[in-house]
Order: C-alpha cells, then sequence, then structure tokens
C-alpha cells in the first residue's frame, strides 16, 4: 500500500469514517431504543409485580384485622398490630379513625360503645397507641369514597406504596358501633417497594453496561471490515492509479472476487491497458501532434502558416555500412544514433517531426528557432564524431537547416491522418541536408541571418535548387558561440 496515499487524509474526513458514524448511528439508536423498551417493560413488570404483591399482602392484613376487630377486644388488636410490625411484614401498620385520630389511643371508642349498649360492657383500658393523628387527602378520599387508595411515595431515602383501606360498618359491628356512619376507620399500611427499584436500577445499569460492550465490538468489527474489505483494498487501487500518473502501466489491480471494488479494479485495469496502447502509441507521433490532440476538443483536416526552422539529418554511407554488418547489429546502431539525436533535438527544444529511414526530420519554432538548431546540429556533429571516430567507413551524418515559412497541420484522410509540416522551406532543407557531406551542416542564408554573430560559418557558392529559379546562397557552420 502507498504509505502516502494511507497517511494522506484525516481519519475524520475519511468516507470510513463517515460510513462507520452512520453505521454506528443506526446501530445505537436500534438496540438502543430496543433496550429502553426491555428496560422499560421489564422495570414495569418488576414493580407492577411488588406493587400486585403488596395489595395481595394488605388484603390478607385487612381481612386478619377486621376478623380480630369482630371479637371486641382492643388489647387483641393492639398486640396483633405490634406483631405485624415486629415481624417486619410491613414498613408500618396504623388503624386510624374516620376522623383521623389513632385508634387504640384512648377509650372514646369504648365509651361510645358502652353507651350504645346502655352497660359498661367494657371495661376502660389503661394500654394505648401513642402517635399523631392522619392528615392527608388521601385519607380523606378513602373515608369519603369508602374504597382503597393506592399511594406511591416515592421519596429519595425510601420507597414506598401506601395503602389507606376503609374499615367497614358492617352489619354484625352495628350493634356495638351504631348506624350512624358507615366506615368504622381506616387501615394504613405502608409497605418498602425499594428493593423492585434497586432490582430496576441494577437491570439498568447492567443493560448500560452490555450496551456499552455490544456497540464497542460492534465498532471493532465494523472498523476491522470496512478495512480490510473496503478501505486496504480501495487504497491498493489509488496506489495503482498513482502509479500509472507517474509512467508505471505494468502494475495491476489485483482482482479477487465478484463484489463492486473488484468491478472498479477490472474497469481500472482496462483503463491502464488502454492507456499502455496509447503511451506506446505515442512514442509513434511528434510532439507537437500530441499537444494538438491534447488542446483540440475535434481532430479535424486542415493547416496554418507558421514561420519555423527545420533539421533534417541523414546518415551518411549507412548503406555500406550496414552491407557489411548482421541485420541486427545494423539496426542496433541505426537506433542508438536516432536516439542519440533525438535527444539532443528535445534538449534545444525542437520536435521530432518524422523519421525516414536513417534519417531524422525535427522543426524548431519560438524565439531563437534559428540559434537552437544550428546548437543542436553542432552537437550532434560532435556527439558522433566523438562517439565513432569520425573515420571512413563509420557512422556520420549530413545536416541540412532551413527556416521559412511552412504549412502545418493535419494531413491524409478523416480516418488516416498525420500531423506535420510542407512547403518550399521544407523542401530547401532536406535539398540542403542531401548536399552536406559527412559530419558538415549546411544552412540557408535566413537561417544564418537570424542566427547573426551567434555562430561562425564559412559562405559558399549560391547552388541552384530544384523548384528554384534563383540560386539559393548556403553556409556551412564551424561552430555556435
Amino acid at each position: 500500500m502507498d504509505s502516502e496515499i494511507a497517511t494522506g487524509f484525516h481519519f475524520t474526513r475519511t468516507i470510513s469514517f463517515r460510513v462507520l458514524v452512520i453505521i454506528l448511528t443506526v446501530l445505537s439508536i436500534g438496540i438502543g431504543v430496543t433496550i429502553i423498551y426491555y428496560l422499560y417493560s421489564q422495570n414495569t413488570t418488576i414493580i407492577e409485580s411488588r406493587e400486585e404483591a403488596i395489595r395481595e399482602e394488605s388484603e390478607v392484613l385487612y381481612m386478619a384485622i377486621r376478623n380480630n376487630m369482630l371479637a371486641g377486644e382492643a388489647p387483641i388488636a393492639v398486640e396483633l398490630f405490634q406483631s405485624i410490625r415486629r415481624a417486619d411484614f410491613v414498613a408500618d401498620i396504623q388503624l386510624y379513625r374516620p376522623d383521623g385520630n389513632l385508634a387504640f389511643s384512648d377509650n372514646s371508642t369504648l365509651d361510645a360503645v358502652n353507651g350504645i349498649l346502655g352497660r359498661k360492657a367494657f371495661r376502660p383500658k389503661t394500654a394505648f397507641i401513642t402517635g399523631p393523628p392522619v392528615k392527608s387527602d388521601d385519607f380523606e378520599k378513602s373515608v369519603s369514597a369508602v374504597s382503597d387508595v393506592f399511594v406511591r411515595d416515592m421519596q429519595p431515602a425510601a420507597k414506598r406504596l401506601v395503602i389507606f383501606k376503609p374499615l367497614v360498618n358492617q352489619p354484625r359491628c352495628s350493634g356495638c358501633h351504631g348506624i350512624d356512619h358507615v366506615v368504622r376507620g381506616v387501615i394504613r399500611i405502608s409497605s418498602p417497594v425499594d428493593r423492585a427499584y434497586a432490582a430496576a436500577r441494577r437491570n439498568v445499569w447492567i443493560s448500560a453496561g452490555i450496551y456499552g460492550m455490544v456497540v464497542a465490538a460492534l465498532t471493532v468489527l465494523i472498523i476491522t471490515f470496512m478495512k480490510k474489505i473496503i478501505i486496504e483494498r480501495i487504497l491498493l487501487i489509488a496506489g495503482v492509479v498513482r502509479g500509472v500518473g507517474r509512467g508505471d502501466f505494468k502494475t495491476k489491480v489485483a482482482v479477487k472476487g465478484n463484489d463492486e471494488i473488484c468491478y472498479l479494479g477490472r474497469r481500472i485495469n482496462e483503463m491502464i491497458d488502454g492507456l499502455n496502447e496509447r503511451f506506446k502509441l505515442s512514442k509513434f507521433v511528434s510532439r507537437s501532434t500530441l499537444d494538438h490532440v491534447r488542446s483540440a476538443d475535434e481532430i479535424a483536416l486542415g493547416g496554418e502558416k507558421k514561420t519555423m526552422t527545420v533539421l533534417f539529418s541523414d546518415i551518411r554511407g549507412f548503406t555500406s555500412f550496414s552491407e557489411k554488418r548482421d541485420p541486427e547489429e545494423v539496426i542496433k546502431v541505426l537506433n542508438e544514433v536516432m536516439n542519440l539525436q533525438s535527444g539532443i533535438v528535445q534538449e534545444y527544444g525542437g520536435d521530432i517531426d518524422k523519421f525516414v529511414g536513417d534519417e531524422l526530420m525535427a522543426v524548431f519554432e519560438g524565439e531563437d528557432m534559428a540559434l537552437r538548431a544550428l546548437r543542436a546540429a553542432e552537437k550532434i556533429r560532435d556527439t558522433l564524431d566523438r562517439v565513432y571516430g569520425g573515420t571512413p567507413g563509420t557512422v556520420a551524418v549530413g545536416i541540412g537547416v532551413n527556416t521559412g515559412e511552412m504549412i502545418a497541420g493535419n494531413m491524409g484522410s478523416g480516418e488516416r491522418m498525420d500531423r506535420t509540416v510542407i512547403g518550399d522551406a521544407v523542401n530547401l532543407g532536406a535539398r540542403l541536408c542531401s548536399i552536406a557531406g559527412r559530419n558538415t551542416i549546411v544552412l540557408s542564408d535566413r537561417t544564418r541571418g537570424l542566427a547573426g554573430d551567434r555562430i561562425e560559418t564559412r559562405e559558399h557558392d549560391a547552388i541552384r535548387v530544384k523548384g528554384k529559379s534563383e540560386p539559393v546562397k548556403i553556409h556551412t557552420l564551424r561552430r555556435t558561440l
């Protein structure tokens, strides 16, 4: 993996981070809602079960107290209340008179019963239950509605379920207590529900812990999956594409599978094959042709007039040279010479227009085009002379350089065209090359004039050239300055 690609992105700006956030958000919400619903249902069930149990317990206590009260013995009732408290069956249990005062706190009820009976059936008591009266809307509601009232007393220190149960004045009780009231008293039973709420809180903490571990595990799994299955493969493709940008057309995307990334990899490989073909084809066309293809939206036949300098270089004695050597050696030497000349032409800003056999044609344009062409010609001559010795029978070149107005454009047909230069100035350059001797550079008078005093030349007699009515003045280049 290209380390520059792998570390070139801030994690929070990567697609993997965004996808991870989306997936975790969806999962967190989904799992969170499920857990919340589960906790709500479970905790509600726990609390409701406890409250229902307390209601059933209170009903049992109510029946026990009511039956005990039928005996008409207050001490027995008092002992029953005390026994219930000692057994920790409930947090608290009290019996209040309808006026809110605590029952068995004095002899007022006993006196009232003796008055109704018309005799002292019950003796005054000396053991009483002490406590404050009850003041509560729920108590009043239980008395007035003659019904049970359930109250959830949820204090931070203690959570209780309080039940007010009216003790009804039944017919068998009215003989002693009279018939002027319906409620003899109200039993207040207070039972703790702290354990139920503690269990609910424990469920919340356990569920939160499980939820956190599940989300953490999912996060690790998703990151691992995205890294191995998606991100690393995408970065590998990015590395291959980066290599293509640097000219590497051999490295391909390793495709194993049939998913979307593999599909992308196959398309990338097809693109690399196409680019490789075009890259190889670009070696068969000139730089101006490539520039034209890059800049033009549509390629069409046609051209324009330009003033440029053309350089022709032809290998002298190459026919006799090739007759004495194996074809492999001939091609090797030819390619070496052409490669050397091409590098020098490009070094001085020229463009290789074409190769014709053992002849090279190059074009120079822009500022100092004549001088750059002559310097390129001089370096070609001197380099070949140094490399191949300049002795008879070895490789040497004859070079012709001319400057003039030419037609540059696309020539040929709609199906097959070539971008080149034509015209009388081009033909003159070829003629100058044909008359040049071994390692000799022949240039036209116009080229000589454009180069000025930056070159040293030798003037020769004018020559007649095919297609020209007047003799053409020529020079040979000694050196550039």
